[in-house]
This record gives structure tokens, C-alpha cells and sequence, in this order.
């Protein structure tokens, strides 16, 4: 299937109609687009704060350096949450609608079979997370998403080695293509997700195999040098448009690499470029969702320290769906 076909088929599949170029709509004037609820999930992180005693929420992030580089593991908690509050907090994102959750944190300090036991009486199933790609973290990991019967595991950078040189790029898809096979070999899709170094480092790089070298991104780099049955991509739709720079760059991006991207991070911009909530910021979902493509399992919404995180999940929820 041509990309143009494939676009539109998603656009009939999702009730979009006909892709359009951006519209001058105001913020939260731009429609929606329904989103089946087996498809939705929220990132753990951006809630933590309705449960976590204080002080114990991992952010920060990291290492600014590693962050720089594409190689920092998420942080993890400091304290783990009262088992109840926990299980009380997960049953009101059920309430909301919510189904699906994007990991963090391990198991925040909790043990591993009483951590499965709030989340199945919650009703929240694990579809994926963000750990650490470095061992012995990552055989942690890999044992955890099979018991979890998560069906993607990974991270919120691209792991050793980096993306901050050409080499440094080669060796990175080289280890992601090995951490995927053992993935794949639990059971597990490797996933990998990057806020900007991936889109930001640019080399020299013969895209077309015709011996004409042209600027192309880390993250293209990664994906041309990586076994698509085993690497797979998260985008943070966010980030990706700080680093690309506008919502047709986005889109154009999207079109070229709609094959290779599992799941979205789900998050909408401000005027002045911060999150907000969805469906109240300038980003044109419709014509981001087509450009993705129906191939996305899963969308994630996320939103870096809400105010108010239920009433901010609710709203995300129903904006989602396309409910008042």
C-alpha cells in the first residue's frame, strides 16, 4: 500500500474523512477523533502525583547530559505509594474510562505480585513501559512485562550507547536490534522513545543506498539500521514537534515513517509551546492521527505535571473519544 493510500484508509478507519491541510481554528476548535477505548492509555508518570507521598514522585528528570545524549533511564521513585491510595487512584482512571497504562517507576518500590494484584483489581491493564535498557535493570524489565502481560517493553531514550556521534549511532542500533530479538523471544515488542536527540542529531547519511549522502536524523539512522520485526518506536508527538520545528514537518515525518511508529505519546501545546490539556491546545489531532496511521496500537496520553491530574485524565479521556 502507497503512503497516500495508506492515509487515507486510515482517515475512512478512524471517521476522518479526506486528510486536510491545517485549519486556522482556534485551540480546541479543531474537532477530534474517535479512538476505539482499547486504544487508550495514560502514562503512570503524569498521575503520580494524586498518589505518591511527597517527595517520592521521580522527577526531576535525570542526568541533563544523558538527556542530551538519548541515553537516560527514567528515574525511579524515591518512596513507594500507600498500597490503597494506589489501588483507590487506579480505580478512579478506571472510572474515567482509562483501561490501558504506560508504566513508570518499576514497580514503584512495591513487590512484583502485589503490584499485579491492584492493577487486575483495578481493571488497568500494563500495555507497555518505560525502564531501563541497561542490565541488570533489563532482565528485570523483560521478567516483569511477560508476568504483566504487557505487550511492549522499552524505554524513554534509545539506551547505551548514544546518539551524540555517527558511530555512537551504528552501535546504538546495533544494541537495539539485540535487545529487541530477546524481547521478541519473551513474548515482548521492544519499543524506544526519545524527547528530542533523536530528531535533533543529524549526520551525513546515505538514505537511498545510492551513494549520495545527505543531513538524516538519529532516529531515521536507527530505524533504517534496525529490523522492523523487533525495533519499534513510541513518538511523544510534544517533543517531536519542539524538535521538528512545525506541525507540516511533524506531519511530513509521520508520513514517511507511519510503518515503523507503535504508539503515540498523546500530548497537546500551548500558544507559548508548554502542555496543556488535550484537545485545548494549537495541535490539528485529526490530521496528526492520519498522518500516524492506523498501524498505532496504542495512544498514550501524557502531560507533565497537571495541576489536577484526574480532571486533567478526564478531560484527555474525553477528548479522545469525542465526548462532551
Amino acid at each position: 500500500m502507497t503512503p497516500r493510500l495508506h492515509r487515507l484508509t486510515t482517515a475512512v478507519l478512524l471517521g476522518l474523512g479526506t486528510p486536510v491541510a491545517a485549519s486556522a481554528a482556534a485551540p480546541g476548535e479543531r474537532g477530534c477523533t474517535p479512538i476505539p477505548s482499547a486504544r487508550i492509555g495514560f502514562q503512570l508518570a503524569t498521575v503520580m502525583s494524586g498518589f505518591m507521598p511527597p517527595g517520592a514522585t521521580p522527577l526531576p528528570s535525570p542526568d541533563p547530559a544523558r538527556m542530551r545524549a538519548g541515553t537516560a533511564n527514567p528515574p525511579m521513585p524515591r518512596l513507594a505509594p500507600d498500597p490503597a491510595m494506589f489501588r483507590r487512584y487506579l480505580k478512579d482512571l478506571r472510572a474515567v474510562g482509562f483501561r490501558n497504562m504506560e508504566r513508570f517507576g518499576g514497580t514503584l518500590l512495591l513487590p512484583d505480585v502485589p503490584y499485579r494484584a491492584i492493577l487486575k483489581d483495578a481493571g488497568i491493564r500494563s500495555v507497555s513501559s518505560h525502564g531501563s535498557l541497561e542490565e541488570p535493570e533489563w532482565s528485570a524489565e523483560l521478567d516483569r512485562a511477560q508476568a504483566l502481560g504487557q505487550n511492549y517493553v522499552g524505554s524513554w531514550g534509545f539506551g547505551p550507547i548514544g546518539l551524540d556521534s555517527y558511530e555512537h549511532v551504528l552501535a546504538t542500533a546495533a544494541n537495539l536490534e539485540r535487545l529487541g530479538r530477546a524481547a521478541a523471544a519473551r513474548g515482548l515488542r521492544l519499543m524506544v522513545m526519545d524527547h528530542e536527540a533523536a530528531l535533533r542529531f543529524h549526520y551525513p547519511y546515505d538514505r537511498n543506498g545510492d551513494g549520495r549522502t545527505e543531513m538524516v536524523s538519529a532516529w531515521e539512522i536507527v530505524a533504517a539500521r534496525t529490523d522492523p520485526r523487533f525495533v519499534h518506536f513510541e513518538l511523544d508527538i510534544h517533543w517531536a514537534l519542539k524538535a521538528l520545528g512545525s506541525e507540516d514537518a511533524l506531519v511530513a515525518f509521520l508520513n514517511r515513517h507511519w510503518g515503523r511508529i507503535d504508539l503515540l505519546h498523546v500530548k497537546d501545546m500551548a500558544p507559548d509551546g508548554s502542555v496543556t490539556d488535550l484537545g485545548k491546545g494549537i495541535n490539528d489531532w485529526p490530521r496528526i492521527f492520519a498522518a500516524a496511521g492506523n498501524q498505532v496500537r496504542y495512544y498514550i496520553w501524557e502531560y507533565e505535571r497537571p495541576s489536577d491530574p484526574l480532571l486533567s485524565a478526564a478531560t484527555a479521556y474525553r477528548y479522545l473519544r469525542c465526548e462532551k
